[in-house]
């Protein structure tokens, strides 16, 4: 098995810097009379290239998805499953310990000024029980 990339420009190349890519989980097998074919074994997504990169978020989001997919695949081996998530991240490489710390840091100022724009904030009580919470530790909030 192999993950197939399908690539996409933008209709419109002079206004959009952006190329979409499909990912597809392939099988390769031999039909009735011994030639070489491929069959799509499922749809594991698309995601978009803007320019040269492919936005932080959409990279993570497309990785989790494929990854639902793929352990939603009953018949799929884990070495399979395995080396099709190796596959994605060879070509969408996962997310850096800084790019979280930025995306955390720029979430926590969204929700400060949403706060600020509907009356009051959380307690740094409550901030902490909903920081122990994602860490998975259950307390009152």
């Amino acid at each position: 098995m192999y993950v197939r990339w399908v690539v996409r420009r933008h209709k419109n190349l002079l206004s959009a810097d952006t190329i979409f890519y499909d990912a597809y989980l392939v099988e390769s097998y031999r039909d009735e009379k011994g030639a070489p074919r491929q069959r799509t074994i499922c749809y594991l997504g698309n995601i978009r290239k803007i320019g040269d990169q492919f936005p932080t978020i959409e990279r993570e989001l497309f990785l989790l998805r494929a990854e639902r997919i793929l352990d939603s695949i009953a018949e799929l081996s884990d070495s399979d499953r395995n080396e099709a998530m190796e596959a994605l991240r060879q070509k969408v490489p996962p997310l850096t310990r800084e790019e979280v710390l930025a995306a955390f840091t720029e979430n926590l100022r969204w929700y400060r000024r949403w706060w600020e724009q509907h009356g009051g904030s959380p307690s740094d009580e409550e901030l902490l029980a909903l920081v122990q919470l994602a860490r998975g530790r259950v307390g009152p909030l």
